[in-house]
């Protein structure tokens, strides 16, 4: 069992946070029965992406297996059978559509469509380049997009477009980084079909209309505090250029860890998280 916990990656479950970011950003989060469905749909979306790292690493084990890191993975190193990955994977896929049900249509119908296209990814598509790409940044999408029809948050149309030039942003800066930090022999074979160029430009644009769309949503929101907002976007631009940074000495391969591992995009984002929650609840 302690294979299986480690295949899962419950230290990519941060990702999952964005589950919450809908009623968060609604200023609902904190009412009780909206934090109970948060704290729900967030364990929910924690097991379809643990169903998902399964499904992949199964598939990928041959090629994870001559990866310098990805080597040491349960699958790859022979250490988790992968019959019992496929079965526990078939598990946590199904606990989670059944449970992502009951909270309603839409949102098992997200779980059903996440868990649908990750296995198409993993079958067809991650061989296709920039189709690829978009498939990596609906799943932080997805998450958001399933915390609030979890918690029958309303999503705007704003909301939605900085939440998705933000996951381009990311899926652009991971694979940015995978085209720099690996040689050809052990990186994916859809990276031969990027440039620099395309990938830094990618990042631009999606980080600039997040950054604006951001501004816009609280520009036409009202009952805010000016400082905090100025604060929380100002961070917003520092976090993004450091990841940036980041992408371009290929240290961004794990968006997630690097929050945690990186001192500078670390405090920025105490900082952004702080001021933002800040601005929506004061």
């Amino acid at each position: 069992m302690q294979q299986v916990f480690i295949a899962i990656r419950p230290k990519q479950w941060m990702k999952n946070v964005l589950v919450l970011t809908a009623p968060l950003a609604a200023g609902t989060f904190f009412q009780l029965d909206i934090f109970q469905k948060s704290l729900g749909a967030f364990f929910i979306f924690c097991g379809a992406a643990a169903c998902i790292y399964l499904v992949n690493d199964s598939f990928d084990r041959k090629m994870d297996a001559q990866h310098p890191m990805k080597s040491f993975r349960p699958i790859a190193s022979g250490s988790l059978p992968i019959e019992l990955a496929l079965a526990v994977s078939l598990a946590l896929g199904t606990l989670s559509i059944v449970f992502a049900f009951s909270y309603g249509l839409a949102a098992g119908l997200i779980i059903a469509t996440y868990l649908s296209m990750n296995i198409l990814y993993s079958l067809y598509v991650k061989r296709i380049a920039v189709l690829e790409l978009l498939f990596v940044a609906s799943g932080f999408g997805l998450r958001a997009t399933f915390g609030g029809a979890a918690t029958d948050t309303e999503l705007t149309a704003v909301f939605l477009f900085v939440i998705s030039c933000f996951s381009i942003f990311l899926a652009g800066c991971k694979r940015l980084s995978e085209l720099i930090s690996h040689d050809i022999d052990s990186r994916r074979h859809v990276l031969d079909r990027y440039s620099n160029v395309f990938l830094r430009n990618a990042m631009i644009v999606s980080s600039c209309g997040g950054i604006a769309g951001y501004l816009f949503w609280f520009v036409q929101s009202s009952n805010i505090n000016l400082f905090l907002v100025l604060v929380s976007f100002i961070s917003l631009q520092l976090a993004t250029f450091r990841f940036f940074k980041l992408a371009l000495a290929g240290n961004a391969e794990d968006p997630t860890a690097q929050i945690v591992l990186d001192p500078c995009l670390r405090f920025v984002t105490i900082i952004f998280v702080g001021s933002f929650l800040g601005s929506v609840y004061a």
